[in-house]
């Protein structure tokens, strides 16, 4: 009896320590994950979706509770919020949205259709883009931080919010290699819905 229980223990202990340690947090920066992790890159691309998108009429403060962000917007003529389809919203330029997004119905999104209606977020529907990027899966125990290309830093897997498996550094696909220069976090919980998995 006394060796069944010595072997459950040692079973048990052994168990814990593994368990332990699968669930440590790693912190690390884009730039060494990468540097390690270059071969597990895949071919991704965005696929069709809709989200809201605002150009703001007054300042207007939000925080993105999946990249842990605080963002302050003018009213420039060049800044656009946009709504993801978890409610999450950020900041990115207004020729950048042009070029990524149209109207809900598939017809050409203009700059007058956001100034027309500034201050009030319109529905926009994402261009399907099936190779245009490389995703790099990053498991939810690992936190990366990511110097962004517009000034942002920001983590994957930080935050309370559901993560999926874990969240995805996704860049821009240059012939065939990833583009290393700019570089951005998306939410493991909503990367199957807005990019496609070609692993």
């Amino acid at each position: 009896m006394k060796r069944f229980i010595t072997i459950l223990l040692i079973v048990l202990s052994i168990f814990l320590i593994s368990s332990c340690q699968s669930t440590k947090v790693i912190e690390t920066t884009s730039s060494a994950w990468l540097e390690e992790h270059m071969d597990d890159g895949f071919v991704t691309g965005k696929t069709d979706y809709v989200i809201s998108a605002m150009m703001v009429n007054e300042p207007y403060d939000t925080y993105n509770f999946l990249e842990l962000t605080d963002y302050h917007v003018e009213d420039d003529g060049v800044s656009v919020v946009l709504k993801g389809t978890l409610g999450e919203e950020w900041v990115t330029k207004l020729s950048k949205v042009l070029k990524s997004y149209t109207k809900e119905d598939g017809s050409a999104l203009s700059e007058s259709d956001l100034l027309d209606n500034k201050g009030t977020f319109i529905p926009v529907r994402a261009k399907a883009t099936p190779d245009a990027n490389f995703a790099f899966f990053v498991p939810k125990n690992v936190i990366v931080e990511v110097q962004t290309a517009w000034g942002d830093v920001l983590y994957t897997n930080k935050s309370d919010t559901d993560h999926g498996d874990g969240d995805y550094l996704v860049c821009n696909n240059d012939n065939g290699k990833p583009d290393l220069s700019d570089i951005w976090v998306v939410n493991g919980a909503v990367f199957e819905t807005t990019y496609n998995l070609n692993k």
